[in-house]
């Protein structure tokens, strides 16, 4: 009995390490702005809304299961990720490997049930954000709008597995959440710049030392999220660009205020009304028609 109940707690745990690969809390956010993507564009039936989310999770979760292979020497190094199942010696390199390729097939196959360009989007991203935006990450600050790329699709993708169409309205989800990952990548380097140090990760647009350089960067990039807002107002339909507008104004007054008192609690701020300022964003162009 004893011995039974050592098998399942071994294998709850390795079970544990295979969800931890797949980093639950980001692929989450992913999936949500995939499933918002497809929900602007007029998702009506379940089965298609179940198709985005789990297809979305899959690619999201292998993207960032191979992600944590290839970095796995890496963060060892730091100290938030030096307990990744990968690191602790949980799972095995090979283990990891077979799990990405495994979820990436799935993703793919449950997001070609939809079409194939959404699938092939899906698959697109991965390997930018795999075998691209990983190892630049330790190159210098190129890494950040390589990385936007993979990061502005999934509402892309999520549009596309609805209405596989290139037309304003998909235009300007990519590139606001383009434009939104400088400032989300920036406040989360200079969060993480002593870790980061460590790993040699350098995303920072200028050296950490830089403090005004960098959090004059990050403003710009804030700021650049109102700019864009208005310059697309002709061409999208007038909820996208009214809630877009407002709330980068808002977000925007709320970067200036904060910025002038840089703080570890004042970034940590910001970084959540960069997350409340997506989420908001696609409720509202949902619920407001």
């Amino acid at each position: 009995m004893a011995a039974l109940l050592s098998l399942s707690l071994s294998f709850l745990h390795r079970l544990g390490g295979y969800v931890q690969l797949t980093k639950p809390r980001l692929s989450v956010v992913v999936v949500f702005s995939a499933v918002m993507g497809a929900m602007i564009a007029g998702l009506a039936d379940w089965g298609s809304f179940v198709w985005v989310m789990l297809g979305g999770y899959a690619v999201t979760g292998s993207a960032n299961a191979i992600n944590q292979v290839l970095e796995r020497e890496v963060d060892a190094l730091m100290e938030r990720t030096k307990r990744r199942p990968l690191v602790v010696g949980l799972l095995l390199p090979g283990e990891g490997v077979a799990f990405s390729v495994l979820l990436l097939g799935v993703g793919v196959w449950l997001l070609w049930r939809l079409n194939w360009q959404a699938a092939a989007l899906a698959a697109f991203a991965w390997v930018v954000y795999g075998f691209i935006y990983t190892p630049l990450k330790r190159v210098g600050p190129i890494a950040v709008p390589v990385g936007a790329i993979p990061g502005a699709l999934p509402p892309v993708i999520g549009y596309w597995a609805v209405q596989p169409e290139l037309n304003p309205t998909v235009m300007a989800l990519f590139g606001l959440q383009f434009v939104w990952q400088f400032a989300h990548f920036w406040v989360l380097a200079w969060l993480l710049a002593e870790d980061y140090a460590r790993g040699g990760f350098r995303l920072l647009p200028f050296p950490r030392t830089h403090s005004r350089a960098n959090r004059f960067a990050i403003l710009i990039s804030v700021l650049a999220l109102p700019v864009v807002s208005l310059a697309i107002w002709p061409w999208v339909p007038w909820n996208l660009g009214l809630v877009a507008s407002l709330l980068g104004l808002g977000l925007a007054l709320v970067a200036v205020y904060l910025l002038e008192r840089p703080s570890v609690r004042s970034m940590r701020r910001l970084f959540l009304g960069l997350t409340l300022y997506l989420t908001f964003l696609y409720l509202g162009v949902w619920l407001f028609p």
